[in-house]
């Protein structure tokens, strides 16, 4: 996750009493809603494999297979980069809703 976190409104917030408690209920739901550990990582793994199988293919017509397969995985590193955004737009918006859902003020 990035360095995110939400900010409530204290003036417009009908149940300050409760913002801290909802942002630890919200924070555990939204990371199960977004799944973000799994995402980075089936993100790169399958991003090395298909980069990895590519670039051997590659390396195969260039002369070097394992050359060519190292190089396709270093290539993968990026959709894992995606994978790891995406989760964590997932995560904020999950994170959202829940407060909102539970009547807070959320300013971002």
């Amino acid at each position: 996750m990035s360095g995110w976190h939400p900010i409530v409104d204290p003036r417009m917030d009908p149940h300050p009493e409760t913002v801290q408690r909802d942002m630890v209920e919200c924070k555990e739901l939204a990371k199960q809603a977004s799944d973000i550990t799994k995402e980075v990582a089936m993100g790169a793994g399958v991003g090395a494999v298909t980069g990895a199988a590519g670039g051997a293919a590659i390396g195969a017509i260039a002369g070097s297979a394992a050359t060519g397969a190292a190089g396709g995985a270093i290539l993968a590193i990026p959709a894992g980069l995606w994978k790891g955004y995406e989760a964590n737009e997932d995560f904020k918006r999950a994170f959202k809703t829940c407060m909102r859902q539970r009547d807070h003020k959320l300013v971002n």
